[in-house]
């Protein structure tokens, strides 16, 4: 119980409130009250309930929606909402990286643009960061929104959730969003307002949302900030400035083991040697890819076989689910999400290059595409690839990309061609 109210202690931040529920009865004559008064209010500022006819285990489990402990809980979140306004909050992520640091360095740019970006391949943190900023943030703007995955929504209802969240307005089912779309633009006109957009597909889709702020607008033109996040640097790039652009990077080597330690061992108090190598074999296959880490890590954790780590290592380094469950195929599904929305002609040159070309110069590649019949311009083809995040070059052109994506390509390609 220290070592938990220590750790509680560590994860606030100034800018949570904390609200206070105070027993008014003993558990019983031995136990009496069992975290006295000047205990529970000691980081509530003052706020705080003395619930009279309730001791700790009701407050902490109301016996029934009559009782007054529940009463309490329940006026108290409603008066909180109503004087905050607060949309619903995304979920909290459960371990993060230096997470806190990199977004007060988002925060330090927004300041600075009206629109940024975090573009980046898929499973390496975009989702985590921004959703960490708009927790940490989100209260210090007069209204707010997180529009969650919005690629796999309909546009329309993600128009209604904004619409709720900026200009408080809730629309019936079958009510025209069109006709109230000039709100939202006149609430970040007029209010200082924060947006976060999760993983946009299509270019119009700010439009559509109506957040296309001026890239060049200053803090004194606009108050109002979106956050957007993608995985395609086109969809963006004529609505956000190259300076405002934030390319997601690997975990470092410490950073990976970190995460992935946390995960696999939560629950040891000892880890062995052996397990100790075959975990650093299995963060550098991950190769600072924070989904993958964070799914193998929860897969194996309290697996004490040896041979089922190797096994796993295996399957990894083989582009294959490993437990075939739910989490391994979001893993597979994530990076494949990008391949699956190029064209054929692109699609075939990134399976070219993840099974054959890693480590050529791109002029040499391009030379030898140059002579394919009826194909597109080779090095249009490859920008285009690099801005979906799926190869990246070196200063010296040499081609490469993510160990996961190769094995993915590799993956693929052995089961469609063999």
């Amino acid at each position: 119980m220290e070592q938990l109210s220590i750790d509680f202690n560590k994860s606030i931040c100034d800018n949570i409130n904390i609200y206070a529920f105070v027993e008014g009865l003993p558990i019983d004559k031995e136990l009496g009250i069992l975290v006295p008064k000047a205990s529970a209010i000691r980081l509530a500022d003052n706020n705080y309930y003395i619930v009279e006819d309730a001791n700790h285990l009701t407050i902490c489990k109301p016996p029934s929606k009559g009782h007054l402990s529940y009463s309490k809980l329940l006026e108290c979140l409603k008066i909180f909402m109503k004087e905050n306004n607060t949309p619903p909050m995304p979920p909290s992520p459960c371990y993060g990286v230096g997470l806190e640091d990199k977004a007060k360095a988002i925060k330090k740019l927004l300041q600075k643009e009206s629109i940024v970006a975090l573009v980046g391949m898929g499973g390496i943190g975009k989702t985590t960061l921004s959703t960490k900023v708009y927790q940490l943030f989100h209260n210090q703007y007069e209204k707010s929104s997180f529009l969650e995955d919005v690629k796999s929504k309909h546009i329309k209802d993600v128009q209604k959730k904004l619409l709720r969240d900026l200009c408080d307005r809730k629309l019936h089912e079958h009510e025209d969003v069109d006709k109230y779309l000039h709100e939202i633009k006149q609430c970040m006109i007029t209010k200082n307002v924060l947006v976060v957009v999760d993983d946009i597909d299509m270019a119009n889709n700010l439009q559509a949302l109506q957040l296309l702020i001026d890239k060049h607008a200053t803090n004194v033109d606009c108050k109002s900030k979106v956050l957007v996040n993608c995985r395609n640097w086109q969809i963006l790039k004529n609505h956000v400035k190259e300076s405002a652009k934030v390319d997601m990077a690997l975990l470092d080597e410490e950073q990976a083991i970190k995460l992935f330690m946390f995960h696999a061992f939560k629950h040891a108090n000892h880890v062995t040697n052996d397990f100790k190598n075959i975990s650093m074999e299995i963060i550098k296959a991950c190769g600072g890819l924070p989904l993958s880490l964070e799914i193998l890590g929860c897969y194996l954790c309290d697996i004490h076989d040896l041979e089922i780590w190797k096994d796993a290592l295996r399957e990894l380094k083989a582009g294959r689910n490993i437990t075939g469950g739910y989490d391994n195929e979001l893993l597979w599904k994530n990076l494949k999400i990008s391949y699956d929305h190029l064209n054929q002609e692109h699609q075939d040159m990134f399976l070219d290059i993840s099974c054959f070309f890693i480590g050529f110069k791109k002029n040499t590649f391009c030379r030898v595409y140059w002579n394919v019949d009826g194909s597109s311009s080779p090095k249009l083809i490859l920008q285009n690839l690099k801005d979906r995040s799926l190869i990246k070059w070196a200063k010296d052109g040499i081609l490469y990309m993510h160990e996961q994506l190769r094995d993915m390509g590799g993956e693929h390609f052995r089961r469609h061609f063999f």
